[in-house]
């Protein structure tokens, strides 16, 4: 096990580096209409309609 973390120590170190900024990024931006980031981008359309003077997308 000791040799193992000598020769790929730092390897190990930067997958698990990887793999936890993928799930941060996921759990931030989601995949649904409940994450942050879609919130977000989709007051700032519905911002930009409603001050432009046009109709929002997506409402009757």
């Amino acid at each position: 096990m000791d040799e193992i973390f000598k020769q790929y120590g730092s390897t190990i170190i930067t997958v698990m580096a990887i793999i936890a900024v993928i799930g941060i990024i996921t759990l931030v931006i989601g995949s649904d209409t409940n994450s942050i980031v879609y919130k977000a981008f989709s007051d700032l359309i519905n911002n930009f309609y409603s001050s432009a003077g046009g109709v929002i997308p997506g409402t009757p």
